[in-house]
């Protein structure tokens, strides 16, 4: 396990033998966070995206060119979470949401079922054409 802000491996990455004279390029994309705790406490730190591609290169001439190329791209962004502890009202407004949510969906699937029942005993007594 890694502190914030410290290098740590990809957690996927393993050891692939690369292929002869092929050329590597590896990609990192480092975004700056900011961590706010519930106290107001502030750890600052970076997420990062590592991806790499092995491929072989041709000359115009037909000639392999072997390369490794190293790619980073810093955001001019900070992403910045913050935890912070939900009111009251708002989980009694969202529990009261899921209880009429489901009261609505129960009701037009008893008027859906109530309706094909009588059409079921309409053409069962042959009163629908």
């Amino acid at each position: 396990s890694c502190q914030l802000g410290s290098a740590c491996p990809p957690a996927s990455s393993c050891c692939v033998l690369p292929a002869a004279l092929a050329s590597h390029d590896y990609i990192l994309k480092i975004v700056p966070t900011v961590y706010e705790d519930k106290s107001g406490k502030q750890r600052y730190s970076y997420q990062y995206t590592v991806a790499n591609k092995e491929y072989v290169a041709y000359s115009h001439t037909g000639r392999i060119i072997p390369a490794i190329w190293f790619r980073y791209d810093l955001s001019p962004i900070t992403v910045k979470y913050t935890e912070r502890q939900q009111p009251l009202y708002r989980f009694i407004t969202t529990i009261c949401a899921i209880i009429g949510g489901t009261f609505t969906v129960a009701g037009i699937l008893d008027s859906c079922i109530f309706t094909a029942s009588e059409a079921w005993k309409k053409i069962q007594l042959g009163k629908m054409h």
